[in-house]
């Protein structure tokens, strides 16, 4: 009989004290693993951050994980002597279910074969159909990346076209996404797939009847009960609420406040210098900014960049010619202001009347000028 290094995998979900967990199990087994390796299973905690949730190292080829679990979640299996990531790791994307999972394969888990998961099958399909034009025009707008010199890579243009390109590709994977949550009511995939559509701040009309299609087992697990508190409650954060105050470092590393601008129409706006989107929706604002700037209103920009990473903010601001105060406390997606906002992606904003509630949200392109017009007369 062989023996197995088990570890305890560490429960990554919050899932309510009512939730019903059952046991799960990954066997990994290498054939032909010839030197010591380690497996390390990661996972990502919303837009936060990744983290090594589980890791054992391997003894004959084998290595197993046992914990419980209420839901499928998605995590990375990775092979090798560190869970740093990089374009040449070993790794496996697979979902965690209950029951028993055998991941087979010989010196390699990139190749290795996944049995005994009907969700995983379910993804595999998935993958070939709803996620391909985002993941071929990835690898496209990859490879151009790496073929452009330095000055292409920093003109406005080139940009602009990769943008697009990615744009209409994610256009595209989410048509396919209603499509599959229509024809797959009971499946995992598509309580997944409507989540990623609904966000943070769903078209309620267009969400709500495709979350009352699926099946009644799906809507009661966590991630079926939190997209319900989604849809249907506003928080701290919807139409007509008091907008939560917040107070960061500016530029100068003086600290700004929302109760600052007090009177006055704001746009929250956030963003960050690596995000590709925002950067080229910064030309619109800016535009609205000119035009309205005179007229009781301004914009607060409340950049999500990352720690150490100060004069790439700076330079995006100047780069842009973003004339309005901006503020950050340079820790990524942990922004205090962002997490007060619930904000999950970016570019992302909010419209504040001078009272301090909010009024829009999420206005992009000519919607933002449309909406300021009928406020701002």
């Amino acid at each position: 009989m062989k023996k197995y290094i088990v570890t305890g995998l560490v429960m990554m979900l919050c899932i309510c004290s009512l939730a019903q967990t059952r046991p799960c199990q990954i066997n990994i087994k290498l054939n032909g693993l010839k030197v010591p390796a380690k497996a390390y299973l990661i996972t990502q905690y919303g837009w936060t951050d990744s983290r090594v949730i589980d890791s054992a190292v391997f003894k004959n080829g084998d290595v197993k994980f046992k914990s419980q679990t209420a839901e499928p979640f998605k995590a990375q299996l990775l092979v090798g002597n560190s869970p740093k990531w990089s374009k040449t790791n070993d790794a496996l994307l697979l979902y965690v279910d209950q029951g028993n999972i055998a991941v087979n394969g010989t010196d390699s888990v990139k190749n290795a074969v996944i049995s005994g998961s009907e969700i995983n099958k379910q993804y595999l399909r998935y993958r070939a159909t709803v996620l391909a034009p985002v993941e071929k025009t990835s690898k496209e707008v990859n490879a151009a990346f790496t073929a452009a010199g330095a000055e292409k890579k920093k003109g406005s243009q080139f940009m602009a076209e990769m943008t697009a390109k990615l744009k209409q590709a994610v256009k595209v994977s989410d048509s396919l996404k209603y499509i599959y949550i229509r024809q797959n009511p009971s499946s995992f995939l598509s309580l997944e797939a409507l989540s990623e559509l609904a966000g943070k701040n769903p078209n309620i009309t267009l969400i709500e009847p495709l979350f009352k299609k699926l099946d009644v087992s799906l809507r009661n697990m966590p991630k079926g009960k939190k997209l319900a508190e989604i849809l249907y409650d506003n928080g701290s954060t919807g139409i007509g609420a008091l907008a939560p105050v917040f107070t960061e470092p500016d530029v100068n590393g003086n600290n700004v406040s929302l109760t600052d601008f007090r009177g006055k129409y704001v746009l929250l706006d956030f963003w960050a210098s690596w995000c590709g989107p925002c950067r080229a929706e910064n030309p619109n604002v800016l535009k609205v900014y000119n035009k309205y700037k005179d007229k009781n209103f301004t914009v607060l920009g409340i950049s999500l960049d990352q720690p150490g990473k100060k004069n790439a903010w700076l330079a995006a601001i100047k780069q842009d010619g973003l004339p309005w105060t901006q503020v950050s406390d340079l820790n990524y997606w942990n922004n205090a202001a962002a997490r007060l906002y619930g904000v999950q992606a970016i570019p992302q904003n909010f419209l504040i009347d001078p009272s301090g509630k909010i009024i829009a949200k999420n206005l992009r392109g000519d919607a933002l000028e449309i909406t300021l017009a009928k406020f701002i007369r």
